[in-house]
């Protein structure tokens, strides 16, 4: 189905199981309407975590809500290339010690990436080290942490967040930008579990013809 017909079939849900449904939705609605985050702060956090969740129909969605606000593409590719190092480095945690990631830019994860991948140790720092610097893009480090540590939530990442509560603090991202962070997070997870039920509906739909 296209972004249209999912669409379609998920405003069905307040009329086929409302109590339900409300529930979600009332949670959803309190993470996107209210608290410190800004709007277009939070949509540039939306797109990069729907690139973890895959859920197609919630980054098309949150991409035409940032580019209707005025979020520029660059910010948007920016804000996936953060989220494609915590996705990145999440994946080598196994064969990469713990303390590595507790102490990123330090000298001992310089000699200790460089023996572990020495072929592609030069691009493999220089994605992993990104979001733990001041940043070097267009987006501002404070944006640049909240996106990391709503991605290191969405992929259930300790390590990541561990790490990234130290370097927040470091930075003056407060204790509820942070828990915002993770709400965007939670509430992108469970938008893409909902999304699946309008492939349940068009199940019922076409036995129903």
């Amino acid at each position: 189905m296209g972004i249209n017909d999912i669409g379609k079939q998920l405003t069905k849900l307040p009329r086929i199981h409302p109590k339900f449904f409300h529930k979600y939705r009332s949670f959803a609605d309190d993470v996107w309407q209210k608290g410190v985050i800004s709007p277009t702060e939070k949509e540039i956090i939306a797109v990069s975590v729907t690139t973890i969740t895959k859920c197609s129909y919630c980054t098309q969605f949150h991409s035409k809500k940032a580019k209707k606000i005025g979020v520029t593409t660059e910010e948007l590719i920016e804000g996936v290339t953060i989220a494609t190092s915590i996705e990145t480095g999440t994946a080598l945690i196994p064969s990469i010690s713990t303390e590595i990631f507790q102490a990123l830019g330090n000298d001992s994860q310089e000699e200790q990436l460089g023996k572990i991948f020495p072929d592609q140790y030069k691009h493999l720092h220089d994605l992993l080290i990104l979001p733990f610097v001041d940043s070097v893009g267009i987006l501002p480090t404070k944006l640049v942490i909240l996106i990391s540590y709503a991605v290191a939530h969405a992929l259930r990442s300790n390590e990541y967040i561990k790490k990234l509560q130290i370097v927040a603090s470091k930075h003056n991202v407060s204790e509820i930008e942070l828990g915002e962070a993770s709400l965007i997070a939670g509430a992108l997870r469970a938008g893409s579990t909902v999304r699946h039920l309008a492939d349940v509906l068009d199940i019922f739909d076409v036995e129903r013809r």
